[in-house]
């Protein structure tokens, strides 16, 4: 999608510097009509639909007759102004990529969940699940691990994190406030674009890694139902942009796990070195084996088993019955660097 997008601002230097960013970085998603007032918009617009309106504060002009029809946002060089006239207002001295966001914003908010973005028709996102069998096992240090070493090889990857409890922001730092109960608001609202808030509101870290900030509350997560999942998935993977969505949530064994089975194309168990860890991988693999052999459940196929936090590798005593593809040795670091060092594990290689 190209969203045709128009801007109306008497600084004609200001005009132009936005315009050529738009135009030299964006040009396959943004088509930029610039105009010095309102007059002149109306004399010259043809007969082009506009999608999004950004209007100069200092342009008086009454914006009602637009507003059905037009996403609109006033440009501010104040920063603490949030609204004008019940009009959204923007930074116009934020950098142009974050103002590249807030149009996306400011367009899914008005979209009536009528516009999808895009990026390819090719659906090739391969959805990977981790979840951990026992407390502590480290599921969500292998999930970031994982994805970082994907977007370090410059493959496009989402890490997403479904967890009650999200800890990743202690692993993950990117530029932006935006938290996850927007996504989830836009899913359940029906009445925003769920795409264009993802693309609004997803972060990158320096390796290239795609990810969403916490939700502001652990409650919000709790508002999240299967069917909702299933839609944040559906936008996702129609977007084309991913070839990897890394989701790390909590294990559960019912309906959430019959959702994901759905989607995923492998789904990670990570249990650890302990006497729990493995008697719970163990029951839990017992559990499943009975449940597809029901019929309530297709998911064998896409296991993988991980046993994290080894003590000593060639020491262990796991069942027959379990089919371990990978053990990961304990190490002793501090959380932030401790991705940075499982990155590095050559198994991760092999689970693609």
């Amino acid at each position: 999608m190209k969203i045709r997008l128009v801007l109306i601002d008497g600084d004609e230097d200001y005009r132009k510097r936005l315009s050529d960013f738009y135009i030299k970085n964006y040009q396959d998603r943004i088509e930029i009509l610039t105009f010095s007032s309102l007059d002149s918009f109306e004399n010259n617009r043809g007969n082009k639909a506009i999608d999004v309106m950004l209007v100069s504060e200092n342009i008086e002009d009454d914006l009602s007759s637009y507003s059905e029809k037009i996403s609109l946002a006033y440009l501010s060089d104040r920063d603490l102004i949030e609204r004008k006239n019940n009009i959204k207002t923007i930074n116009k001295f934020k950098k142009p990529e974050k103002i590249y966001k807030e149009i996306l914003n400011v367009l899914a908010d008005g979209a009536n969940g009528d516009i999808a973005y895009k990026f390819n028709d090719g659906n090739n996102t391969l959805v990977e699940i981790f979840m951990p069998v026992n407390g502590g096992a480290g599921a969500t240090s292998l999930a970031i691990a994982y994805a970082k070493r994907l977007a370090r090889q410059g493959i496009p990857t989402l890490y997403l994190n479904f967890e009650m409890l999200n800890s990743s922001n202690i692993f993950l730092n990117g530029e932006g406030n935006v938290g996850f109960d927007e996504i989830i608001y836009a899913i359940k609202s029906k009445k925003q674009s769920v795409s264009l808030k993802i693309e609004s509101s997803v972060l990158k870290t320096s390796e290239g890694l795609d990810f969403f900030n916490e939700s502001r509350t652990a409650l919000d997560m709790l508002e999240m139902s299967d069917e909702d999942i299933s839609v944040l998935i559906k936008e996702l993977q129609g977007m084309g942009k991913y070839r990897h969505i890394i989701i790390d949530s909590n294990l559960n064994p019912g309906s959430r796990l019959k959702v994901f089975s759905k989607f995923a194309y492998k789904i990670i168990f990570v249990f650890d070195d302990t006497k729990q860890g493995i008697k719970k991988m163990s029951d839990l693999n017992d559990a499943l084996q009975i449940m597809e052999n029901s019929g309530s459940i297709d998911i064998t196929n896409k296991l993988s088993l991980i046993c994290n936090k080894v003590r000593d590798v060639n020491n262990i005593s796991i069942p027959q019955t379990l089919a371990v593809r990978d053990f990961v040795k304990n190490y002793n670091a501090d959380s932030g660097d401790l991705t940075e060092i499982l990155s590095q594990v050559s198994f991760l290689e092999n689970l693609r």
